[in-house]
């Protein structure tokens, strides 16, 4: 017997727990109760390789954006080089797959017998992807690059040495959200290219199995915008304001956030040159602000305004924003 993924509730799905939620200063007290079901049995044929150099499997399961590993597990490999991996519950699982010569990932492998063979062969193998940036400030600045993908709960981060590169390796294929980001620094892109993947907006689009590159260049927002938020023509405190860019689609980082204060006013600071919109939105702090077709729809009833390419400008909303309702 052995225990499955378990979550709030006593759910096995990750799409039926049940959300747990908590007020400032608040204490709560969860149980969680785990039920015990058969114990599976795994076996993955992997390619011949050299002694020592054998791909070690990790299983992981989806879960809400992303997957959580499992374990702990019993791996051990038998007299033909294969895995066998026992403990394991019922379900569908992701296989990662890391060695020195062999690393590929198989997708929604489904464990419901008995005894579950796969070949590794079968998987999709990893890319790396280099890549450089340019930048304007000081060398000394430790400056790091992001991927973020939807299908991840946390992103791919890399400090860049000194030579101003970075590299992912094990790279599973997909879009990917770029962001760079240093202490004390807003930056956004001003420049992308790539080798080996296409790049579109400030995104990269990687395949399985590719060696690709890409070279940055990134600027440093330092604009400063002030505003009032109002509804009914009378100032409004507390409404979430979105400063979105003309094209929100995979340029996250050049978005900005404020909250509007007891007299209705805002700052947006570091801000990069470019066109945007204010948008302001009441009650709308659970909204996924930087989806394009959500953001787009209170973007018709906000304002409008250029951030020019001129350092330490502090600008002014030609009138107020409208406080639109969630």
């Amino acid at each position: 017997m052995c225990y499955p993924l378990t979550y709030y509730g006593d759910i096995t799905e990750p799409e039926s727990a049940t959300p747990i939620r908590l007020q400032g200063g608040e204490q709560l007290q969860l149980d969680l109760h785990l039920s015990p079901v058969p114990s599976l049995h795994l076996v993955i044929h992997i390619p011949e390789s050299q002694p020592g150099q054998t791909p070690y499997p990790q299983l992981e399961q989806p879960s809400f954006d992303g997957s959580a590993p499992l374990g702990p597990l019993q791996t051990q490999l038998d007299s033909q080089g294969n895995w066998e991996i026992t403990g394991v519950p019922a379900g569908k699982y992701d296989i990662r797959m890391i060695g020195p010569t062999f690393k590929a990932r198989l997708n929604g492998v489904e464990e419901n017998g008995a005894n579950t063979e796969v070949d590794a062969s079968s998987g999709e193998a990893f890319s790396t992807l280099k890549v450089a940036v340019s930048s304007e400030v000081a060398a000394s600045t430790q400056i790091t690059v992001a991927l973020r993908s939807k299908n991840a709960s946390f992103p791919l981060v890399q400090e860049l040495d000194t030579r101003g590169q970075a590299n992912f390796e094990n790279l599973q294929s997909g879009r990917y959200e770029i962001l760079v980001f240093a202490p004390g620094h807003r930056f956004a892109i001003t420049k992308i290219a790539a080798e080996g993947a296409t790049v579109p907006g400030h995104t990269i689009t990687v395949s399985a199995g590719v060696s690709a590159s890409m070279s940055l260049s990134v600027g440093n927002g330092t604009a400063e915008i002030q505003g009032i938020a109002k509804q009914a023509g009378k100032p409004f405190s507390g409404a979430m304001v979105v400063l979105v860019p003309r094209n929100p689609e995979g340029n996250r980082d050049l978005f900005r956030r404020d909250q509007s204060d007891l007299d209705g006013t805002f700052v947006f600071r570091n801000v990069v040159p470019d066109s945007y919109t204010a948008v302001a939105i009441e009650d709308g702090w659970d909204l996924d602000w930087s989806q394009p077709e959500l953001i787009s729809s209170y973007a018709k009833r906000g304002v409008a305004l250029v951030v020019a390419d001129q350092p330490g400008q502090n600008l002014n909303l030609s009138r107020p924003v409208e406080v639109q309702s969630k």
